[in-house]
């Protein structure tokens, strides 16, 4: 009874540890895929529908991209994207990803040069490697809860991005991408087979984004060079999605709240046109005529006192 009872914990104890492997399952390769190193120094492709080797290092070609679907994920790497899989974490040496976690309780360690994130809750969203060493990453539907070296989190929504802070170790204030612009020019997105759900789901939170946002001035999010920095330009993004194979989601266009202050005067605003000013008086005394006192005298002896006129039932009885 004890060997049997010692069995069965070395098996359950076996069987989670294998159920918190992360296999990366290959489905679908766009371009000359990906590639990995073998011992001798070889380059070898790595085959559709067959699973990513773990602790090797993995590089996705130029002007290509790879899917892979796991248990309860579903990830796309960008066009020269160098990683290695680990069991329960993916380490990025250079490129950017998307991760869709289909479950809540879904966890998922990524490492990076000089930063170390975790991602869980259900979502989507796409991961960045900065110049900097730091990570990039923008929610594009659900929500994405990340938490910097166990020390700051944050949860971003469609259309929110954050930026690591090496210096303080945090992560930086949220912007607002612009969701439409986004799904348009991201290769990760726009480049692969997308389920009709997936569309849909896109669109609708494109839409609401736009009613919610309003006016808006447009500009772009760089990228982050330095520690505790990043840039923001006043470019214009190429609207062709599948040439940006090299750079994903750096440059993407972002809006903010708020109102265009004008030289014109505040009422001239409100109308629409220029004020007129209007005469205090009647049509018969134009503004630019001062009226006499016997004109105006005249013209109250013209009005009847109503103090003499007959009494309304007077008039019924005819008296």
């Amino acid at each position: 009874m004890k060997i049997c009872l010692i069995a069965c914990s070395i098996f359950l104890i076996g069987g989670s540890s294998v159920l918190g492997k992360v296999s990366h399952l290959l489905v679908a390769s766009l371009g000359d895929g990906v590639s990995l190193s073998d011992k001798s120094g070889k380059t070898k492709a790595v085959n559709q529908a067959t699973f990513l080797p773990f602790n090797t290092k993995l590089s996705v070609r130029p002007k290509s991209g790879i899917e892979t679907l796991a248990a309860g994920y579903q990830f796309r790497f960008g066009s020269s994207t160098a990683f290695v899989c680990e069991e329960q974490s993916i380490e990025l040496f250079s490129g950017s990803i998307f991760v869709r976690s289909r479950k809540i309780t879904n966890a998922l360690n990524l490492k990076g040069p000089e930063a170390s994130i975790r991602l869980s809750g259900a979502g989507s969203c796409l991961i960045n490697l900065e110049p900097n060493g730091g990570f990039k990453c923008v929610g594009v539907l659900g929500k994405i809860i990340l938490s910097l070296n166990g020390k700051s989190s944050a949860s971003i929504l469609p259309g929110e991005i954050v930026f690591t802070n090496l210096t303080e170790n945090v992560f930086s204030d949220k912007l607002v991408v612009d969701l439409h612009n986004l799904f348009e020019t991201s290769f990760l997105i726009s480049g692969f087979s997308n389920s009709q759900s997936f569309l849909d789901s896109l669109k609708s939170v494109s839409e609401s984004q736009k009613l919610f946002i309003g006016k808006t001035f447009d500009a772009t999010v760089g990228s982050a060079k330095k520690p505790e920095v990043f840039e923001i330009n006043n470019e214009t993004q190429p609207s062709n999605a599948l040439a940006q194979f090299s750079n994903d989601t750096s440059n993407l266009s972002y809006k903010k709240k708020g109102y265009e202050v004008t030289d014109s005067l505040p009422l001239q605003e409100l109308l629409g046109r220029k004020p007129k000013r209007l005469s205090v008086y009647s049509d018969e005394f134009p503004s630019t005529t001062i009226p006499t006192p016997d004109k105006i005298n005249s013209e109250k002896s013209s009005v009847v006192d109503p103090t003499t006129r007959p009494f309304p039932s007077r008039l019924l009885r005819g008296n």
